[in-house]
């Protein structure tokens, strides 16, 4: 039960930077489980618009409040447009 209750207090959807093939790019996740203490999710960014599967920094993202504005963030990203400036400078770089 505890579990269901930590998904249901989690974001939907994150943001942050990170270092992908040598190049830092902003990622927007859309978390889709937490099991065992780990958060997992699709991450979309340049490198990958179709989303990836992946472990979710959540601790150390910035959180999206509004579900609408990370699916538009991630629409942006599949039409290979870039995101906002001032929205990717205020993005924490994860380190590797």
């Amino acid at each position: 039960m505890t579990a269901n209750k930590d998904e249901r207090l989690s974001p939907r959807y994150v943001a942050f930077r990170k270092k992908q093939h040598g190049v830092v790019v902003p990622v927007i996740a859309h978390i889709e489980s937490h099991r065992a203490g780990r958060w997992w999710g699709y991450w979309f960014s340049k490198r990958t618009p179709q989303g990836l599967f992946d472990e979710v920094p959540v601790e150390q993202a910035v959180a999206l409040e509004s579900d609408n504005d990370a699916e538009d963030l991630i629409r942006l990203i599949r039409n290979g447009r870039e995101l906002p400036a001032e929205f990717v400078r205020r993005l924490r770089l994860i380190a590797d």
